[in-house]
């Protein structure tokens, strides 16, 4: 059941923490991608390193505290409240220790051996396909978003601020399938990989195993683009109907003028029966004047007899013989 006030991102967000990986290396792949985009590390007075993810989806830390479990660390986590983000909650997980940062650092191939940092995706993370689902999985919990998919545009994003990092996840991305674009929001200083097709985008949610809310967007894109569908149909007869009233309009100030100077009686039988069917009828289409004639008469040979009415009248001048031969008369 969808929650009241929880964004569509924040739905797919508590589905993916709720799935985890079921290899040890897909559970290093994820831990990795949700360290490189909500992770930082700080050297204490003591020297000591401390690595703190923070989030505000408490669900978050959690998953990553089950990750961590496997490495048999010790973690402790609080919350803090944020005046930057209006008084809302955001949550922090705190790992401390030299020896205990650099164990998890260097298992996730986000620090070297030597203990030097890595900026972009360790490749040796992402070599199979079930670690680039885990992986791309981690990169959506730490930084991703999405549009509802009820709302007009279609839009899915990761941000960063590691250019080199923003290169790689365009580079995977590409591996699995997905056309990744790359912008840089210089006003901000970060970078944002995104993708905007409709059909990427659920293949995408499809991918990092997001089954629920892919159903859901698929669901709405199918609705959506029916409503859409519709509303170009209704545009379209709207805009016939409109013209085909302005004709009529135009085409009874013209047969009034003329009758007013010539009078109708003036013009062939069935040419004379068109003229006082549109007058009498100014609203209906040539289709169903058609089908009031006596007999009844297409579209096609309605539309040929209003046009002869409407070119005798335009040309009506004075005493000017205007109509047609006595052997054609009656024809039409």
């Amino acid at each position: 059941m969808r929650k009241a006030g929880h964004s569509f991102s924040r739905r797919v967000k508590e589905e993916l923490a709720r799935r985890f990986p079921e290899k040890e290396c897909c559970a290093r792949a994820e831990l990795a991608a949700i360290i490189h985009t909500t992770g930082s590390l700080h050297f204490q007075a003591s020297r000591r390193q401390m690595l703190t993810v923070e989030s505000e989806y408490v669900f978050l830390l959690r998953k990553v505290f089950r990750l961590l479990k496997d490495f048999q660390v010790r973690t402790e986590a609080y919350i803090k409240e944020t005046e930057r983000l209006g008084g809302r909650r955001r949550y922090s997980l705190y790992l401390r220790g030299e020896e205990q940062v650099k164990k998890v650092l260097v298992a996730c191939g986000i620090m070297t051996r030597r203990f030097e940092l890595e900026g972009g995706i360790n490749p040796s993370l992402v070599r199979n396909s079930c670690c680039r689902t885990a992986f791309l999985r981690g990169v959506f919990l730490g930084r991703g978003s999405i549009t509802d998919p009820q709302k007009k545009d279609y839009h899915l994003e990761i941000i960063t601020e590691n250019e080199e990092f923003a290169h790689g996840l365009v580079y995977l991305m590409d591996l699995c399938g997905f056309k990744a674009g790359l912008s840089v929001n210089r006003r901000k200083d970060f970078l944002v990989v995104y993708l905007k097709d409709a059909e990427a985008i659920g293949r995408f949610l499809s991918f990092v195993q997001a089954y629920t809310a892919y159903l859901h967007w698929e669901e709405m894109r199918i609705i959506k683009g029916m409503r859409e569908e519709v509303n170009r149909q209704v545009n379209c007869e709207t805009a016939n109907l409109e013209k085909t009233l302005r004709a009529a309009r135009e085409q009874v100030e013209i047969l009034s003028a003329f009758a007013g100077k010539a009078g109708l009686n003036s013009l062939p039988e069935k040419l004379r029966e068109a003229a006082f069917l549109r007058l009498e009828n100014p609203d209906a289409s040539l289709r169903e004047l058609g089908r009031m004639a006596v007999p009844p008469v297409s579209k096609s040979t309605m539309n040929y007899r209003m046009r002869r009415v409407l070119k005798i009248a335009k040309n009506f001048t004075g005493e000017k013989e205007i109509f047609p031969s006595k052997g054609n008369r009656n024809n039409g």
